[in-house]
């Protein structure tokens, strides 16, 4: 199918990587790190974290119209999840080691950074920071080693839910492309 003068398979193959969304993605990198040096700086860089759940949702569908295209939900949800996973593990696992060796040595009361960092693994660090503190701003989120794994699991939860909603209602069928004209 043709959308415009341009067909589905050569669009989806354009999508593998984009120069432009590593420059946002870095400019959003650098307005986080700014905000977490000095508030003052940047009072607004916390917007960063913004950027970067439009482009997942960008990067997310980009990457479903590779594997949903003509797949049966069970075979595209393991396609999508197995290269989510292989891709974030490592990072995740690695930080939450060193950070709980970290927290276990320097903080004298180590059990809610703990409890983060071990529901961060799953994905649900972000309901037991708005649980314990329900402001990321607060004195007690910036005392807890896992406090940056929030968006994480708000990345995560998309994830798990996002494959499923385009799926079931018929955003990667074959009728895709129809929905553009």
């Amino acid at each position: 199918m043709n959308i415009g003068s341009i067909s589905f398979s050569e669009t989806v193959k354009k999508f593998s990587y984009r120069k432009d969304i590593d420059g946002i993605r870095a400019i959003a990198i650098l307005m986080v790190i700014i905000n977490h040096l000095n508030t003052k700086w940047l009072p607004g860089g916390y917007l960063g974290v913004d950027i970067f759940f439009v482009i997942s949702g960008f990067v997310i569908t980009g990457s479903l119209f590779n594997y949903g295209h003509g797949k049966g939900l069970p075979s595209l949800l393991y396609d999508f999840y197995a290269k989510r996973l292989r891709r974030i593990t490592p990072a995740l696992l690695t930080n939450i080691v060193i950070c709980s060796a970290a927290v276990w040595i320097i903080d004298p009361q180590p059990q809610i950074s703990l409890q983060t960092g071990f529901l961060a693994l799953f994905g649900f660090s972000n309901f037991y920071l708005w649980k314990i503190s329900q402001d990321y701003f607060s004195p007690s989120t910036k005392l807890n080693a896992f406090t940056h794994t929030w968006s994480l699991g708000v990345e995560e939860q998309i994830y798990l839910l996002y494959p499923c909603i385009l799926k079931i209602t018929g955003f990667l069928t074959k009728r895709l492309p129809d929905f553009f004209h």
